[in-house]
C-alpha cells in the first residue's frame, strides 16, 4: 500500500494511566495524619522521628531521610500546595513517562533536593516541594526535546521554566522556604527528564490505514541511565557528607 493511501494521521503521543501520582497523594496525606499524632505526642521531635531532613542524622548515616522528608509537611497550606503541584504536574509527567520512570524520578529528585538542602541549609526541613520542582524540571527537558516536533511543546517549555524562575525568586523573599532544595530538585529533574525521556517514531497502521505515533522501546538504555544517575548521586552524597564529618 502506498503511503499516500494513509489518509489519517494521529499526532497524539501515547499516554500512560497516572496510577502512582494518585498513590503518592494518598501516601503523603496519610503521613500528614500520622505526623499530627507524633507532633502532639513528641512535639518538635515528632518530625525528626518520622524522617525529616535532619543534617546530624544524615551525617550519621540516616540516608533514608533523603526520601522520607518529602512525605512530611508543616501545616495544611504547605500540604495543599505541594499536593496540588503533584496532582497537576505529576499526572502530566506520569502520563508521558509511565509509572516506572515516574517512581524513579520522584525518588531521585527527592534525593537531589534533600542533598542540596543538606549542603546549603542547616535547618530541619520537610515537604514534597523538591519533588514538585523535580517533576517540573523533567517536563522542561521533555518539552524542550519535543518543541520542534509537537504542537504546543514550545509554549509548555517556556511556561514551565518561567514557573521555576518565579518560584525561586519568590523563595528569596519568603522566610522558611528552602530554595536550595527547590533548585536541587529542579536541577535533578532536568537531568532525569533528559536521560529518561521517551522517544517516539511514526508507524503505519495497516488495518486502519493511518499513521500514528508510538514510543520506542529502550529498556536497556533507561536502566543504564537510572544506574548512572544513582551512582552520580551516591558520589555527590559521599562528597557532601565528608564535608561535615
Amino acid at each position: 500500500m502506498n503511503e499516500n493511501n494513509y489518509v489519517i494521521f494521529d499526532p497524539r503521543i501515547p499516554k500512560h494511566k497516572p496510577i502512582l501520582t494518585n498513590f503518592l497523594i494518598v501516601l503523603i496525606s496519610t503521613m500528614f495524619i500520622i505526623e499530627l499524632y507524633f507532633t502532639i505526642k513528641y512535639g518538635e521531635k515528632g518530625i525528626i522521628i518520622l524522617g525529616a531532613k535532619w543534617n546530624e542524622g544524615i551525617t550519621n548515616g540516616e540516608y533514608w531521610r533523603f526520601f522520607t522528608c518529602a512525605l512530611l509537611h508543616g501545616n495544611f497550606m504547605h500540604l495543599f500546595l505541594n499536593l496540588a503541584g503533584i496532582y497537576i504536574f505529576g499526572k502530566e509527567l506520569e502520563s508521558i513517562y509511565g509509572p516506572f520512570r515516574f517512581l524513579i524520578i520522584c525518588l531521585l529528585t527527592s534525593w537531589g533536593a534533600t542533598l542540596a538542602s543538606y549542603l546549603y541549609s542547616p535547618g530541619i526541613a520537610i515537604g514534597a516541594s523538591g519533588i514538585v520542582f523535580g517533576i517540573i524540571g523533567c517536563l522542561i527537558s521533555f518539552y524542550f526535546k519535543q518543541k520542534d516536533k509537537m504542537s504546543g511543546a514550545e509554549y509548555k517549555f517556556k511556561s514551565m521554566y518561567t514557573l521555576i524562575i518565579l518560584n525561586v525568586l519568590l523563595g528569596l523573599f519568603i522566610p522558611k522556604i528552602d530554595n536550595s532544595a527547590h533548585i536541587g530538585g529542579a536541577f535533578t529533574g532536568l537531568i532525569c527528564g533528559w536521560l529518561l525521556s521517551p522517544k517516539y517514531k511514526t508507524i503505519k497502521d495497516e488495518g486502519l490505514q493511518r499513521l500514528k505515533i508510538v514510543e520506542e522501546k529502550r529498556i536497556l538504555s533507561i536502566v543504564r541511565n537510572v544506574i548512572l544517575l544513582t551512582y552520580l548521586l551516591i558520589v555527590l552524597t559521599n562528597l557532601a557528607i565528608s564535608k561535615f564529618i
